[in-house]
Formats: C-alpha cells, sequence, structure tokens
C-alpha cells in the first residue's frame, strides 16, 4: 500500500484521486474476499484471473466506464507492488464503453423550471442554484450555511459563491484542480433558496454555519443531518425525479451535470435583447475552467464587474411564472404561515380567491387583503381543506408499523414500497417520492406514515 500511495503523491497527492483508488481497492477485497497482501502473493494468471472477473461484473451492469477505470487502478497497484508489465499482459481492457457512451438529455432552461416547480422546497432550490450557477455536484455539496449567510440574511438579490481549494476539506472532489473561482446564485435561484432555509428553520431549529447548504432528507437522526452533506446519488435522484414529473420523455438520461450545459447555454447565447456576447475568458471562469495565468487574477479582483455581465444574460423564468394565487399559497404552507413573505400582489390575490371559494367566518368578514394575519389565513385554509389539516396533524404524531418480515414492530415515519415503471406515475401524483432504481429496472418509492 505504502508504495502505491507514494506513487498518487507523486502525481499530484489529490484527495479525490486517493479516494477514487482506495474505493476501488476496498470494492475488490469485499467482491472477491482477497486482501491486497494476498492479491500480491498470488500468481500473474490468478491475480489476472480475479482481478478480470471483478471488473466483468460491471460490464455485465453496463457500467463499462467503472470497469475501464478499475482494471486500470488494481493493474497500477500490482505493478508498484513487484509485478512487471509482462505479467500482466492478457488483461482485456473495457475500451467499447469510449464508442458507446450513455445518451444525455440536456434540459432547456424552460424545463429546468418546470422541474423546480413540480419540486418540493429543498429540490426546486438546489435545482435552481445548480443551473444558475453552473457548480459541479461535489462543489454544491461543499457548501455551508456559513459560506452565504450574510448574503442570505441581507436583501441581496444576487448571491455570489466562491469557490475555494478549502472547500475539498469538506467534500474532495469540490475544487476541481484547485481552480478558485466566483459564481453566481440569480435572481430565481436565490428567491427559491430563501424559501428553503426558512421552512428549514421552521422545521428543524436555527443552522448552523458549518451545517450543508442542502441537508439531507434521508431518515437519520436531526444531529447527523446537520453535519453530513447531502450525498451525489441525493442530487442525481432529485435531478431524474424532477425530469420524470415535469414530462421529460428521457428523464432517465436527464443527469445533475446536465444542468451545468444548460448553464453553459445561457452563458453562450448571450445577453439579453442581443445586446452582444459575454467574454469567452468569462465563460470559462465561471465554468471553473483553467484560465491562463495571467488572466485569473482579473477575475478575481472584478467580481463586480463579473456580477453585472452575468446579470445581463437571459435567464428566463418568467414565462412559466406560478399565478399569484398558487405562489402565494405555496409560501403561506411552506413558511408556516407568515404573511409578510407575500408580495402585494400575491397577499391581495389569494385574500380574494379564498373570499370567492367560501364566506367567511363570522369573525373574518370585516378584515382586508391588507389586514389579515397568519391566523386569519390559517383560518381560512383550514375550512377551505380540512382534510389537508388533518394529514398535517397526522404527520405531527408518532406512528408505529410492523415489519413485512414478521420483525418486531418499528418506529418509522417512511412507507416504503418497490414498484414497477408502469405503476410509478399516479403514485407520485399521491405524494410517493423516488428513493432509488434498483438494477431489475423496479424502483423503491416512500412517503411519510399515516398519508392517506
Amino acid at each position: 500500500m505504502n508504495k502505491w500511495i507514494k506513487t498518487i503523491k507523486r502525481r499530484g497527492d489529490s484527495r479525490a484521486t486517493k479516494e477514487s483508488y482506495f474505493k476501488c481497492l476496498a470494492t475488490f477485497v469485499r467482491a472477491t474476499g482477497i486482501d491486497p497482501d494476498r492479491l500480491v502473493s498470488l500468481s500473474s494468471e490468478k491475480a489476472k484471473e480475479a482481478i478480470q472477473g471483478f471488473c466483468d461484473g460491471y460490464v455485465d451492469k453496463k457500467q463499462h466506464a467503472t470497469a475501464h477505470l478499475y482494471l486500470n487502478y488494481l493493474r497500477s497497484f500490482l505493478k508498484h507492488n513487484g509485478k512487471k508489465d509482462t505479467d500482466l499482459e492478457g488483461l482485456e481492457d473495457y475500451t467499447a464503453w469510449k464508442g458507446s457512451k450513455r445518451p444525455e438529455r440536456v434540459p432547456t432552461k424552460d424545463e429546468v423550471y418546470r422541474m423546480a416547480e413540480v419540486s418540493d422546497l429543498r429540490d426546486k432550490a438546489a435545482l435552481l442554484c445548480d443551473f444558475q450557477s453552473g457548480l459541479r455536484n461535489a462543489t454544491l455539496r461543499a457548501l455551508t450555511y456559513g459560506d452565504i449567510k450574510d448574503q442570505i440574511e441581507s436583501a441581496a438579490p444576487i448571491i455570489c459563491v466562491h469557490v475555494t481549494p478549502r472547500l475539498k476539506e469538506r467534500v474532495a472532489e469540490a475544487c476541481k484542480e484547485n481552480v478558485e473561482q466566483f459564481t453566481f446564485f440569480g435572481k430565481k435561484a436565490t428567491e427559491a433558496l430563501r424559501l428553503y432555509l426558512e421552512e428549514r428553520k421552521r422545521r428543524y431549529g436555527p443552522i448552523g454555519d458549518d451545517e450543508p447548504l442542502f441537508r439531507s432528507h434521508s431518515n437519520i437522526p436531526d444531529a447527523t443531518a446537520r453535519n453530513q452533506p447531502i450525498t451525489e446519488d441525493a442530487l442525481q435522484r432529485l435531478v431524474k425525479k424532477a425530469a420524470r414529473k415535469a414530462g421529460i420523455r428521457e428523464w432517465q438520461d436527464v443527469r445533475f451535470h446536465s444542468l451545468r450545459k444548460t448553464f453553459r447555454s445561457v452563458l453562450d447565447a448571450g445577453f439579453v435583447g442581443g445586446g452582444g456576447q459575454i467574454a469567452e475568458d468569462d465563460k470559462d471562469y465561471l465554468m471553473g475552467h483553467i484560465l491562463p495565468s495571467q488572466k485569473a487574477p482579473y477575475h478575481n479582483a472584478n467580481v463586480q464587474v463579473l456580477q453585472e455581465r452575468y446579470s445581463k444574460l437571459d435567464w428566463g423564468g418568467e414565462a412559466i411564472r406560478s399565478d399569484p394565487v398558487t405562489s402565494g399559497l405555496a409560501k403561506l404552507t411552506a413558511t408556516g404561515w407568515k404573511t409578510d413573505i407575500l408580495t402585494e400582489e400575491e397577499r391581495s390575490e389569494v385574500f380574494q380567491f379564498l373570499r370567492e371559494k367560501m364566506k367567511p367566518p363570522k369573525e373574518l368578514e370585516r378584515i382586508s387583503d391588507m389586514t389579515f394575519s397568519a391566523h386569519d389565513m390559517k383560518r381560512y385554509i383550514e375550512l377551505l381543506n380540512p382534510a389537508r389539516m388533518q394529514v398535517d396533524e397526522v404527520r405531527k404524531r408518532p406512528t408505529r408499523r410492523t415489519a413485512h418480515n414478521g420483525g418486531t414492530p418499528l418506529d418509522a415515519p417512511y412507507e416504503t414500497r418497490i414498484v414497477g415503471e408502469d405503476e410509478l406515475v399516479p403514485l407520485l401524483n399521491a405524494g410517493w417520492d423516488i428513493v432509488k432504481e434498483l438494477s431489475n429496472g423496479k424502483i423503491v418509492i416512500r412517503r411519510m406514515n399515516g398519508v392517506e
């Protein structure tokens, strides 16, 4: 192991690279039962047979890229532990995957907004923040509340995000090639992020500076969720779930990285109204690409200028804007009935909508659209849709259910099912969420226990 580690250090000592190499070796040991010392001591033929069989398993699952990488990692391990190139001849590499790349569906910016509209508050904020910043998966996961706290708590319409190598202390791949950059969360992303964080504070209490910006929704203790960044797989799942709900036919081919390509398409499209193009250097900088050494300091010193250019880009979103009633009710239910979060238009339209839907209770007859309180609004909604209020009460109560395998009763806030794709759409509409897709094509879904 030490010989291998020294080689990695000579190549740059990347934490992400080390994690990838060690993950490969650990996975090999678990799958084959052959520990590193035994692998080195095996004959060349036995070692090649074990490695080839291990990598073939990924080919069977159509994971050709993983098979290709793992074969080269394990070959590297053996070479640095005494095996010669001639000893490793006959290992068949998996080069076919390069010519048969997975299809990718890059959503348009309007499709991204549609995806956001059908998502919950956290997922909507994550989708829009990534689309409007172009951040990589690992970088978004590495951000903490403290990184942008002052801007969140101010009235800043656009949030500036500073990406530095220190983010790698939280997530190893967070700052690729140690490229420092600034990017931005646009107006739509900032609005969605503030709504999500407001709801999170209401549900879980104050947010610490070191807590991840996007909290895990997994069924884990609160203390763990406060210190554990959302996983890479969770971001991939939320994108596919949103694409499916938004009606994108090729939803399985939409990946989190696809949002980064949508971001680039906005950079390439130029300023609103055809008023020119953003410079190529600015595009590469915002994408987090390496710039020539003489140009990088210019961008770091002119963040304000870069933000002004960024603001002139056509981020869209207006065409799919929710009507004031829909957006107003969504904000109210998300923030615990805080009427002061509504715009003047939303306040007036929601009030008129409720009065038209039902005759107001006697105690509310004399209020106006500018004087109704959070309590008044909650009373209206309660009368308009008592079933929803009952569901809220059920969710607050601890629930118990019996394990399906005949075990003892389990405290479980979620109900889980495994279903086929043909059953999925009506269940999603009924409030179920996708957890993961299994290798046999079945899909694991869940929802809060007690919801009918």
